[in-house]
């Protein structure tokens, strides 16, 4: 199965904002009253213009989205937010004698977690509308890092850096860094996301190699394991009733998966013609995204694992690869490529990925 698309724009132009939706065409493919039991469609909007420096990366649930973007499409990329109600493109800033910096996570209240250079080092940030730019500290002794993702809360959870190794931290205003412990014979880890109840979702080594973790919130640390027969895995994301998804990896490739409290590890499966896929994102309604092969895919409990692309988004000359992120909207922050035609799937070289919003339509 495939999903469908209502596409908004069937032509590549220019932008001065990321989320502007004054296009000078619209194109519509396929039926716009779906059922709840239908197969999901999306209005598709293209979001980067030809600035190949141009990244968005997360979004909150208000549809506001961050990443990096190079001033005037020259220089190295600054942290940037497009702001859905102003429709606006922000530039965060840099850290005193740096350049280069780029935004990886946003709460609903605007506040947005990234890394920064110094021109000797890197650093995690955390940026406010009336604080500016300002730095997330360090585990003791660490001299660099960075900053994953933020909850509600404006908790934040990060890797920091050393002469040793890597270990995922969690900082809140009142305590400061914390270290999030490894498993047992491991001595590095990566936290990759957290939830608003301060469990994070990451990678420990250990004894057996590096697997995909929970930290619950009282600091313990959860080995989730791998699917049968594999040797490693990674936890990507976590939502609010902490469910967990990512990837477990052995000889047969890598594979998808779905952790919760009451199933375990569940594997999501492959898109037809694929051998691989990957879970990247999942909200708090368990819908989750991600890719497969080289094809972009939504999943449901209900309807399993579904290609993104379809007979639309083939028209509109677009192949989906992978969807990054999923808000609890439904809207799907995913990249793709333009193809040379409307009947190959042949992807135009060396033509950098682009972005596209994908946002679900309802019945009125």
């Amino acid at each position: 199965m495939t999903t469908r698309f209502v596409v908004l724009s069937s032509r590549r132009s220019k932008r001065s904002s990321i989320l502007g939706l004054a296009l000078s065409a619209a194109t519509v493919f396929g039926p716009i009253r779906p059922a709840s039991s239908q197969i999901p469609e999306y209005v598709v909007t293209e979001l980067t213009d030809e600035d190949a420096t141009q990244a968005p990366s997360k979004m909150n649930n208000l549809g506001d989205i961050v990443g990096r973007k190079a001033p005037n499409g020259k220089g190295a990329p600054r942290a940037t937010l497009w702001s859905k109600v102003r429709s606006t493109a922000k530039h965060l800033g840099v850290f005193s004698g740096g350049d280069y910096s780029s935004a990886t996570g946003i709460n609903d209240a605007g506040e947005i977690v990234g890394v920064s250079n110094t021109g000797i080092t890197i650093l995690p940030f955390i940026w406010t509308e009336n604080g500016g730019l300002r730095r997330v500290p360090l585990l003791s002794g660490d001299n660099s890092g960075k900053a994953i993702s933020i909850n509600k809360y404006g908790h934040v959870v990060g890797d920091s850096s050393g002469p040793g190794s890597s270990k995922a931290f969690l900082w809140t205003r009142k305590t400061g860094p914390r270290t999030l412990s490894v498993l047992p014979g491991g001595n590095h880890s990566t936290a990759h996301d957290l939830n608003d109840f301060d469990e994070v979702a990451g990678v420990s080594a250990s004894s057996d190699g590096e697997h995909a973790v929970l930290w619950t919130s009282s600091g313990s640390v959860q080995d989730l394991g791998t699917l049968p027969g594999d040797s490693s895995s990674e936890a990507l994301a976590i939502n609010n009733a902490g469910d967990v998804v990512g990837s477990s990896k052995g000889p047969s490739g890598r594979r998808a998966f779905v952790w919760t409290k009451s199933s375990g590890m569940v594997e999501l499966g492959i898109l037809p013609g694929a051998t691989s896929s990957r879970a990247m994102d999942i909200n708090d309604s368990g819908v989750v995204v991600g890719s497969s092969g080289e094809r972009a895919f939504v999943w449901q409990k209900e309807l399993g694992m579904l290609d993104l692309n379809g007979a639309s988004s083939t028209a509109l000359g677009i192949l989906l690869v992978q969807a990054n992120a999923i808000n609890n909207k439904g809207e799907i922050l995913a990249e793709g490529n333009m193809m040379h035609g409307t009947t190959q799937h042949q992807i135009c070289s060396p033509a950098p990925p682009l972005s596209f919003l994908l946002t679900p339509i309802t019945s009125p």
